[in-house]
């Protein structure tokens, strides 16, 4: 008998629409990576305050149930009261040379304060991170069923299978961007991605989302059973999306899919091994037949993608042939990154402000009708990048908004797959952005928070006497 629709307050029935339309929309309109959509996102984002204020201020339980999370925003009233003092302390000045605003070093009214290269470009930065991580936490405060969270969990996997069969179709079809109707910034792009590595990054977290209900619905679904359940779905799902990631040329993306469902393959093994050997049964013709599938699927990806894999790896080998690191001239970026950091290591350079302070270290040789040489709006490392703008205090502070929301979580709690693997899927993404910057991407922002704080209430809402149920 299939279960009914939880009944939902029209709180927690807002705040599951405005986050579903937050990510549908960052995802689908250039990953949420052009300023107007940018804009766009973070007014609908900003609405998500109105719904936190209405559930601190709801009477009875769960009035007093929100109350009590007030202090997990602790840190982000934190790095946002950082934010703003560097905005009221700018270290450089804006002036206009031949038509072109540039920024000139000066010094700021309260030295060895908080101080930023551009006020607005920090504030801008700042309103849209701001309002989309309380639209997500609104989830760990406003919602209060499992079922419900679960079907924001199908709801992003349905959402990066479509996108994964439209990217795979335009790759394939050789055409342009949105089928032609549109064009890249970038000639590396995938899907509605602007940047494939941007699209590795929301595949990820699709995929963990994909692995936990596969998972899941395999815990709670024995023999024939388990093959006429969702479980059918979620496969053919978790498998289409992990082929994106070579089909999308993304070097990055593809070993680390490669990691993640060897990881997934492991687990899965050991719980048959388990339940075999409880059960009294054999085990070896249930393995096989998963490392037959797990083949077929590895050749049948290997193949649709041979040529997009030659080509990196032919890039790659004339790179080291020449003596050149593959990752181009990623190792001197990231040393002049991390010396930008070490002149200012407490307080940074200022959010968001990258592209203007790196100048420092790479001043322009050309005039400035030409700002392509020593020009870099990224670190192409998030990590690095987020210590050169706001220092140890400020990427503290962004590391204590994800660990304060988990602490005190039962370590049981944590392993129920609606848990784990969607938190594995934001530390691939964390260990990723060491590399790259996939935080720079709304759409990858958004989904992040989004599946970290389903996580942390999922882990919140389940039994501890029962790990496994849904």
């Amino acid at each position: 008998m299939s279960r009914s629709l939880p009944i939902l307050s029209w709180l927690e029935k807002v705040v599951l629409f405005h986050v579903a339309v937050l990510m549908l929309g960052s995802s689908w309109v250039y990953g949420g990576n052009t300023p107007w959509m940018r804009d766009a996102l973070s007014v609908w984002a900003s609405v998500g305050a109105l719904f936190t204020m209405a559930a601190f201020f709801q009477s009875g339980a769960r009035g007093r149930a929100a109350r009590s999370k007030i202090g997990l925003l602790v840190p982000l009233l934190l790095f946002s009261g950082l934010v703003w003092l560097s905005a009221n302390n700018p270290g450089f000045r804006a002036v206009l040379i031949d038509g072109e605003t540039a920024f000139v070093r000066g010094t700021a009214r309260h030295p060895g304060w908080p101080e930023t290269v551009s006020a607005e470009l920090s504030l801008r930065a700042w309103w849209f991170g701001a309002a989309v991580y309380l639209s997500a936490f609104n989830l760990l405060v406003v919602v209060r069923s499992r079922t419900a969270l679960t079907r924001l969990l199908v709801l992003i996997v349905a959402n990066t299978f479509v996108l994964s069969i439209f990217g795979t179709l335009q790759k394939l079809a050789s055409v342009g961007f949105y089928f032609g109707a549109a064009e890249s910034p970038n000639p590396r792009f995938f899907a509605t991605f602007i940047y494939y590595n941007h699209w590795g990054a929301f595949m990820i977290l699709g995929l963990a989302s994909a692995l936990g209900l596969l998972f899941n619905l395999a815990s709670r679904h024995r023999g024939r059973d388990l093959w006429h359940s969702p479980f059918s779905a979620a496969l053919v799902a978790a498998v289409l999306i992990a082929t994106s990631a070579p089909v999308s040329a993304s070097r990055a993306s593809t070993v680390i899919t490669a990691v993640f469902i060897g990881l997934a393959m492991v687990h899965g093994l050991v719980g048959i091994t388990k339940e075999g050997r409880n059960a009294h049964e054999r085990v070896w013709p249930r393995v096989a037949l998963v490392l037959t599938l797990a083949i077929a699927t590895a050749g049948a990806a290997g193949w649709l993608s041979s040529g997009y894999l030659r080509e990196r790896y032919v890039e790659t080998r004339l790179a080291i042939d020449q003596n050149q690191s593959p990752f181009g001239d990623r190792a001197d970026l990231y040393r002049d990154t991390w010396e930008l950091f070490r002149q200012k290591p407490w307080f940074g350079w200022g959010l968001n402000t990258y592209a203007i302070s790196f100048q420092t270290q790479r001043p322009f040789t050309l005039n400035l009708r030409d700002r392509n040489q020593n020009a870099y709006a990224t670190a192409h490392s998030d990590w690095l990048q987020s210590l050169a703008e706001t220092g140890l205090v400020g990427t503290g502070l962004l590391v204590l908004m994800g660990i304060v929301p988990l602490a005190g979580r039962a370590w049981r709690n944590l392993r129920h797959p609606l848990t784990a693997y969607p938190l594995v899927g934001c530390g691939l993404v964390l260990a990723y952005a060491w590399v790259e910057f996939p935080f720079a991407n709304a759409a990858v922002m958004i989904t992040f928070w989004m599946l970290f704080f389903i996580a942390a209430r999922h882990a919140a809402l389940t039994p501890e006497a029962s790990p496994s149920s849904p």
